[in-house]
């Protein structure tokens, strides 16, 4: 039920990024000079779900071989949520900077809130450039979608376009701010993040 909001919201930001300049909130910075993703890896604690995790897991190291390499030859940190992404990736000497395993037992929106606290403190830090997603978006019993969505920065919309870059978003629309943009954006951008 909450992913109509969160839709929303995206699309939402998606266009106040767009209308804003990229310093009025470091959520909104895109640092080309850090060479390194974050990659926030969701999966499921227990196997016995056919493919659900080894999809997760296969698309997220496709997705670390395409990024482009810094000089250290360190280009993506992990953030892993469950025991199988957990297990796959430290198997494989990934350099976690998160992990949470056990989660889904019992899942508040705490959890959600340490995992975007996680990613904003690491995107604000001088090493991360941009924060993806990976996850499963579940269609019916027997079919998911994996899903990679950009975090952070808020994807800007293509003006030309009307749609966000990783996602999709409405018309343009132009808002009205009450109270002022910054502690509007100082207030729902991490919010955002969470959802």
């Amino acid at each position: 039920k909450s992913r109509p909001y969160a839709q929303e919201m995206l699309r939402v930001f998606n266009n106040l990024a767009t209308r804003t300049e990229n310093t009025t909130h470091p959520l909104l910075n895109d640092d080309p000079l850090a060479a390194r993703t974050l990659l926030i890896v969701i999966t499921a604690d227990r196997g016995l779900c056919g493919s659900f995790n080894t999809n997760v897991a296969k698309a997220a190291l496709q997705f670390s071989i395409n990024q482009p390499k810094s000089p250290d030859g360190r280009d993506v940190a992990m953030a892993l949520v469950g025991r199988k992404g957990r297990d796959f990736f430290q198997r494989r000497g990934f350099d976690v900077l998160y992990e949470e395993v056990g989660l889904f037992q019992n899942v508040e929106w705490k959890h959600a809130q340490a995992i975007a606290n996680t990613a904003i403190k690491e995107f604000i830090s001088p090493e991360i450039s941009s924060v993806y997603l990976i996850y499963n978006e579940f269609k019916s019993v027997i079919q998911q979608r994996v899903v990679i969505e950009k975090l952070l920065p808020i994807p800007r919309l293509n003006e030309a376009e009307g749609t966000a870059t990783g996602a999709s978003a409405g018309a343009a629309i132009d808002y009205l701010f009450e109270p002022d943009p910054q502690l509007l954006l100082n207030t729902l951008l991490p919010m955002h993040v969470a959802v």
